[in-house]
Formats: structure tokens, sequence, C-alpha cells
């Protein structure tokens, strides 16, 4: 068995991918792009809540010890040297679930009725203590899946261990002091001041032309996308740099280069979360 070292289910690299706002936008995307039937079970399963709302639920729980078995779930370490597709075959021969590719592929199995993989999920939560979302697995299922999506799509999150996916690294951001992690979580979509339909909305306005080709994308290549943007952002970190601290210096020049970036893989996202349902549900 492959095993986890329990210092790493506490590292800051995987406690969020994107912030809560980034995640809503993904679920309001997703759910914009369901078709009738899918948006009818996601509904079902979902009962009072909506998508955006309970898309940050899987971050939320992470802070109940019942839920510490899935905490590896929300990531995968692509080290420098190492491809996406030499992680997914490390852990391929090995029956737990390791990283985020293997959590979307069960909880794509569970959505889809599969007895064993539901029994499995079911048996891991009672084993835990860990309560489903709205006490209902398919509900529970679901969050997961389209929380999931959307970390691989954080390119940071697709990180790197010996910084703690840019944990490590402080910046400036429009003169305050962050980590690089924070910035592309969180900093780049609140700078903008939009609420997360706005956002939403916006996003999908300058995306809706690579819909169909985004959503045509295997997993494999989500994560790879985000390991290619990875490199990008460290390979340009000092481009721009304060020179009384040294340390790189960002403004609203690096959100205006940035942020198309952070909107594509926030619709990437969303496409791909619509078009998994559309294909599950039927």
């Amino acid at each position: 068995m492959r095993l986890i070292p329990a210092f790493l289910l506490f590292l800051p690299q995987f406690v969020f991918a994107w912030g809560a706002n980034g995640h809503r936008i993904v679920a309001q995307i997703c759910y914009d792009n369901l078709n009738p039937t899918a948006r009818e079970r996601v509904d079902a399963a979902l009962g009072d809540n909506y998508l955006a709302q309970v898309s940050t639920w899987p971050d939320y729980v992470r802070a109940e010890s019942g839920w510490d078995f899935a905490s590896p779930w929300h990531y995968m370490t692509v080290q420098p040297g190492q491809t996406v597709a030499d992680v997914v075959h490390e852990t391929a021969a090995d029956p737990g679930i390791f990283d985020v590719q293997e959590a979307i592929a069960f909880m794509s199995s569970v959505l889809r009725g599969d007895e064993a993989a539901r029994t499995r999920l079911t048996e891991l939560m009672e084993k835990n203590g860990a309560d489903p979302l709205a006490g209902s697995l398919d509900a529970t299922a679901l969050a997961f899946l389209v929380h999931f999506i959307a970390d691989v799509h954080m390119p940071l999150h697709v990180g790197k261990n010996r910084d703690l996916g840019g944990n490590r690294i402080t910046v400036l951001y429009f003169g305050d002091r962050y980590n690089l992690h924070s910035v592309w979580d969180t900093q780049i979509i609140e700078q903008e001041r939009l609420s997360f339909t706005e956002f939403a909305a916006f996003v999908s306005m300058h995306t809706r032309d690579r819909k169909a080709d985004w959503a045509a994308a295997p997993p494999q290549e989500w994560m790879r996308e985000s390991v290619d943007l990875r490199e990008l952002i460290y390979n340009t970190l000092y481009d721009r740099t304060d020179r009384e601290s040294g340390l790189p210096d960002f403004g609203y020049d690096y959100q205006h280069d940035y942020l198309p970036i952070v909107e594509d893989r926030l619709g990437a996202a969303g496409y791909r979360a619509a078009a998994v349902l559309n294909a599950i549900f039927g």
C-alpha cells in the first residue's frame, strides 16, 4: 500500500484550491450547462440546497476529524521531472484512493450507481464517523465531484510539495503581503469585486466559444494543463520585484495579465463538470 505521510495531510497547500467564490463560480457554470435530465437529478439529490452552495462543503468538513481520510483526495502532487501520467501509473495498481484524479473517478462511480463504490463510500463514512451531506450519499458524492473538478483546475493545486504549492512564497499583492497560493486561489478573484454569479456570467461570456473543446478533454489533460500553467507562474514570478523588500510585487499589471487565465480555468472546470454530470445522468 502507498502510504500518505501524515504531515502532508495538514500542509497549507492542501487546504484550498480555490477560495469559496472560486468553487461557487465553477458550480454555477456547471449548473447552467446541465441538460434537463441531469439538472433534475442534481436538484433531486440536493433537495433544499443549491449546487453552488454545497460546492464549498468539502473544504468546510475538512475541519471535522471524521473526514480526515478524504484529505488526500483534494490534490495531486506532480514533482519536477514527473508527468501526470507518471503519477497515475504509480497509484494505478493499488486499490486505495490517493489523489484527486482517483477521487474524481470514485465519485463518478458512486453517482453512476456502482454498488461497490457506493458501499465503499458508505463504509468509509461509517468507519470514520463522517456525516454525509444532507444525509444523502448522492448529495455527498455530487458535492465532492464538482469540488474536485474545480480543485484540479487551480494551477498551484497540482503542486510540488517543496514549497507547499506556493504557500512558502511571500509576495506583495497591491501592497499587502500574501503567499503566492492565496493570490491565485482567492485574491485575483476577489480583486474584481464581483459576486460569484456576476463572475460566472462574465466567465461564461468570455469562454463559451471554447466550451466544446474543453468539455471533450480527458481528466489527465486537465491536470497537465495545470502543471504547464504552474510552471508559467513560477517562471514569471520575479518579473516584477519590489526594490525595497526584494519580493515579487503584483499589482494592476499582474491582475491584467493573469485574470484571463483564472477565468479560463474556472470556465473549463465548470464546463467539464457539467459534461461529466450530463454523461453520468444521461
